[in-house]
């Protein structure tokens, strides 16, 4: 004999489903933004955790710094130093380490994957694999949505965030990631359209007050390398971790 359906009360409290007039529950809360405004519109409360964020930027701003690293500082600041590593995965710039030392885990925490333009979502992916990742940062400006996939299958369960960049020239294309924002440059800040979440479309963009730093390329010109940058420059060329996956090229 079948078994009796469930009311619709209870089936609305599952996370996978929700109202299309309401945010849907997200798995497990959300890590604040630091951005009351925005976490007020996402689903959890916060940047995910245990599934991907899809940050679609122009694509001049791949490589420019349109302030997508400012927008996530506050979130990665307030990772525990032991939450894990933090990864860079096909940067298109040299990160510039007295920065990044004033996040969380510090550079300690820090490691910059140069992976190939076909294995950089593989390399996500095995690094993923570890469980040993507090949080993701993926350049991706080629991957298809059968690689986001996999990498959207492998942050099943796991505590860590995970953001790719891609071009918004996908903004019309399927993407298996629940949140979807396309940012875009304005002169009081950055804007947000948050392209895909559960829960209704909003009918403008979220305009934060996110600084844009300095072009790399001009910083680079104008400073000769601190000690800080030097120990990122090592780290992104000589880091093998070591026990920490099974076998990735990094």
């Amino acid at each position: 004999m079948s078994a009796a359906p469930l009311p619709l009360s209870a089936l609305l409290q599952r996370a996978d489903l929700w109202r299309g007039d309401a945010l849907g529950c997200a798995e497990q809360a959300g890590l604040a933004s630091g951005f009351a405004s925005l976490d007020a519109l996402l689903p959890g409360g916060g940047w995910p955790r245990g599934a991907l964020t899809e940050l679609l930027l122009p694509q001049a701003g791949l490589g420019a710094g349109l302030g997508e690293l400012s927008l996530l500082r506050p979130a990665l600041s307030a990772l525990d130093a032991d939450a894990g590593w933090v990864l860079l995965v096909s940067p298109p710039w040299v990160p510039h380490a007295p920065a990044w030392q004033g996040l969380g885990p510090g550079l300690s925490r820090l490691i910059v994957v140069e992976a190939a333009r076909d294995d950089a979502a593989w390399a996500c992916e095995q690094l993923l694999a570890s469980g040993a990742v507090a949080a993701l940062l993926a350049w991706l400006p080629e991957s298809d949505a059968r690689a986001l996939r996999r990498l959207q299958l492998a942050m099943a369960g796991q505590q860590a965030l995970a953001f790719v960049f891609r071009p918004d020239r996908f903004v019309g294309s399927a993407s298996p990631a629940p949140l979807r924002i396309s940012l875009t440059a304005e002169a009081t800040g950055l804007a947000l359209n948050i392209v895909k979440r559960r829960g209704p479309p909003l009918t403008a963009p979220l305009i934060l007050p996110v600084e844009r730093p300095i072009s790399w390329t001009r910083l680079a010109a104008r400073q000769t390398p601190s000690p800080l940058q030097t120990i990122a420059q090592g780290v992104a060329t000589g880091v093998r971790l070591a026990g920490m996956t099974n076998g990735a090229r990094v």
